[in-house]
């Protein structure tokens, strides 16, 4: 791996290392249920909760205007007036009996489970656990008719199909009938239960080295690493396989010496747990190459002197992660219009480098239930003249946009210089790399759908072969514009290029106007480029329209990609 800038480098201070893993045995274990106990018992919910906020919340009125009762336009249905998710959290705080069974928890065979498959006695499975979602039905963002689709069967892969994100153990835990059970009676295993480990022995340092798992699949996983060091800085370097595409990259401190770094792929992850015989500061800079998809890690020495060797490794190979929650604590919270907010959050001893496009899952308690959203982190800048107030290589940033009767939008843009906030790791399926092939990028978003196009644009702005950018930003009036500063400067590089459509603007609006419509997106981006795609991100109606446009303009499904907003 080329050096970059200035490296005094003794013969063995470098570590080339290939780790090569075409399969490992995964054994699952989960221990047995001995009691049900309490119906809301069973939904397992093992994560950090945020710190407690300094007051109290106070109840938020549903909306009484057109549209949805829950004030949010990325819902897909219209909720009747009294039927938000405060609604609902308001409805279960209340006493009142959801689970139809008396609380009293229920084993429910498959037969049992059909029976209630009807609008007015609807039980749905969802990984094992059967909740009666009968009162829930007219408080569903995604409309009735979707949430039938799954009554009175196991709809587990139907719900992972659709929103895998959502947090239902939450929102459905006074609704527990009790665990389904197959034919034979026996229960159906935990989905929670811990995988077990299988190590590979440590890597000498200095030494080039294979190591490969036994079992084989059918996609073989490589990733290559190597070190180097000046004086004051020592550098891990990571080069995954070019068919391993957007791998997460999390980095835990777990002392002054001890350091691991986890390599996450689609179907499994990497482990390297290492033992350095110096100490180094916290938290190193890091570099990700979106042309070589190369990433590097560098610290600073405690003792600024050359190393002999770095220390001793041990790689460890895993299924792919599961979700998991820790506490970061807010460094910084700006408004950037009326009713967005940037969060610059930091956790301890904790890193991570979300792929583009990908996103996490934040999670608080709102009147004694669990609520959670998806967010797409943003780069700390797209000009190096704005970075985020507060940001270090380790903290993560968030755009969020607050809705007065929110169920916890609200909240979280209130969190205060100290606070915590429960975050989740990266989530998501998206893979940047598969339009790699197109030198032109356009973009159509809406409001807050614009988050998820800065981490397309910084990608985009430090690939050589993108030739063209182009950004149709759509908001409700002028007011509503944030960023705007921010992408105005960036567009000093004539490859990106921004426009601004109104649906409300003042009569001083010299700008475009109107709605997503074909003929605004043929005047702008034109028809069907075959070296061009098109992300669109916003509310459900505006991702439809874009969509049903661009379909018109002879745009083809493989070069769009929607992102949920």
């Amino acid at each position: 791996m080329e050096a970059t800038g200035s490296h005094q480098r003794p013969e063995n201070s470098k570590n080339d290392e290939t780790v090569e893993i075409k399969g490992v045995n995964i054994k699952n274990s989960s221990s047995s249920v001995n009691s049900l106990g309490k119906a809301s018992s069973l939904v397992p919910i093992s994560v950090s909760r945020v710190k407690q906020m300094s007051g109290t919340l106070e109840p938020m009125k549903s909306a009484t205007g057109s549209g949805s009762a829950t004030g949010n336009p990325r819902n897909k249905t219209a909720l009747a007036p009294g039927h938000s998710l405060m609604d609902w959290i308001r409805l279960g705080s209340s006493g009142v009996d959801l689970t139809g069974v008396g609380g009293v928890s229920q084993a429910v065979t498959l037969a049992e489970l059909a029976k209630h498959n009807q609008r007015n006695d609807a039980w749905i499975s969802i990984r094992g656990i059967v909740f009666n979602v009968t009162r829930y039905m007219d408080f569903h963002p995604g409309g009735i008719p979707e949430l039938m689709k799954g009554v009175g069967k196991d709809a587990t892969k139907i719900f992972e199909d659709v929103h895998a994100w959502v947090n239902y153990q939450s929102i459905l835990q006074k609704c527990v009938v009790g665990r389904l059970i197959r034919g034979n009676g026996v229960e159906e295993t935990s989905p929670f239960g811990n995988d077990k480990i299988t190590k590979i022995s440590p890597l000498a340092a200095g030494a080039k080295t294979s190591e490969t798992a036994k079992k084989t699949s059918t996609t073989p996983v490589k990733i290559q690493s190597d070190w180097k060091q000046t004086t004051n800085t020592v550098t891990f370097a990571y080069k995954p396989s070019r068919d391993q595409k957007s791998p997460i990259f999390q980095l835990i401190r777990h002392s002054a010496t001890e350091f691991s770094l986890k390599t996450v792929f689609s179907t499994s992850s990497i482990t390297h747990d290492y033992d350095l015989d110096n100490g180094v500061q916290w938290p190193p800079t890091w570099r990700r190459d979106f042309e070589s998809m190369d990433v590097e890690f560098t610290f600073t020495k405690a003792t600024g002197k050359l190393w002999s060797h770095y220390g001793s490794r041990t790689v460890t190979i895993d299924s792919k992660n599961d979700r998991c929650f820790r506490d970061w604590e807010v460094v910084s919270n700006t408004s950037l219009c009326h009713s967005v907010n940037l969060l610059v959050l930091r956790c301890s001893d904790y890193m991570e480098l979300t792929p583009v496009g990908r996103h996490i899952e934040a999670k608080m308690s709102v009147l004694g239930m669990e609520i959670s959203r998806p967010y797409t982190p943003v780069p700390p800048s797209l000009h190096p003249d704005h970075e985020a107030p507060g940001y270090k290589p380790n903290s993560l940033c968030l755009m969020i946009k607050r809705y007065d009767d929110g169920a916890l939008t609200p909240s979280i843009t209130a969190l205060k210089q100290g606070q915590c906030l429960s975050l989740s790791n990266s989530l998501g399926t998206f893979v940047a790399e598969s339009f790699d092939d197109y030198t032109a990028i356009h973009m159509l978003a809406a409001g807050t759908g614009l988050t998820p196009m800065l981490g397309i644009i910084h990608r985009s702005l430090c690939r050589r072969c993108v030739r063209s950018i182009n950004l149709i930003y759509f908001n409700r009036n002028e007011t509503s514009i944030f960023y705007r500063e921010q992408l105005d400067r960036v567009c000093a590089d004539n490859r990106l290029n921004v426009v601004h459509v109104l649906s409300q603007a003042d009569d001083d609006w010299t700008g475009r106007r109107g709605i997503v419509s074909e003929d605004l997106i043929r005047d702008v981006i034109g028809e069907c480029n075959k070296q061009a795609c098109v992300f669109t991100c916003g509310p459900a109606g505006f991702i439809t329209a874009a969509k049903t446009s661009l379909l018109k303009l002879g745009w083809q499904p493989s070069q769009m990609h929607n992102f949920d907003g």
